[in-house]
């Protein structure tokens, strides 16, 4: 019975003279800051031409858990807006469209898992693209994405995303459609 008082003392002064660990801190990355180059094509203006020009596209976004991110993006791509120029006065006028930038701004979250250091991943988003002065709108986004990490400092991130405008004036069928594609890469903190 001895035996059995001393060893509880004892495990007992053991537990009580061990230190309490403290609580892990943060060790994975929770913010991310990217930027991607690539193409944008608008699929018509307001006299049916289409336009495609290239651009640039940065986004920082808050991880969420390990699969879910959003925050706010921004891009710029020239060539892929349009203005009408009309030219002439009273009936012998002529209007034409000239390329101009498109201006995007928003928020987009995207919904990914991590599979042997591939990312696929769903984009989602909406906001403002402008396109010069033949179109101002309000729209969604959406598409896919996917990441690779040659090394670890560098992680590739390629893209396709559809913007829809859903209120800009016009109607429903004569709403502006903007794809844009592109590589990127991804710096986390």
């Amino acid at each position: 019975m001895r035996g059995l008082f001393a060893g509880v003392l004892l495990w007992g002064g053991t537990a009580m003279a061990q230190e309490v660990a403290p609580a892990p801190g943060p060790t994975a990355e929770t913010m991310e800051f990217g930027i991607h180059l690539g193409l944008a094509a608008a699929t018509s203006d307001r006299e049916g031409g289409s336009h495609v020009g290239p651009g640039v596209r940065v986004h920082v976004l808050r991880h969420v858990g390990p699969y879910f991110s959003a925050g706010a993006e921004g891009g710029i791509y020239s060539k892929a807006g349009s203005t009408t120029v009309v030219t002439g006065t009273g009936q012998y006028h002529s209007g034409r469209a000239v390329e101009g930038t498109l201006t995007q701004l928003g928020a987009v979250a995207r919904l990914g898992v991590n599979v042997n250091g591939f990312r696929p991943g769903l984009v989602v988003g909406m906001g403002l693209n402008v396109a010069e002065e033949d179109s101002t709108s309000v729209g969604v986004s959406a598409g896919m994405e996917f990441e690779v990490a040659p090394v670890k400092w560098l992680p590739l991130s390629f893209d396709f995303r559809a913007h829809k405008a859903v209120a800009d004036g016009t109607n429903f069928t004569n709403k502006p459609l903007f794809l844009t594609g592109g590589v990127g890469w991804r710096y986390r903190w």
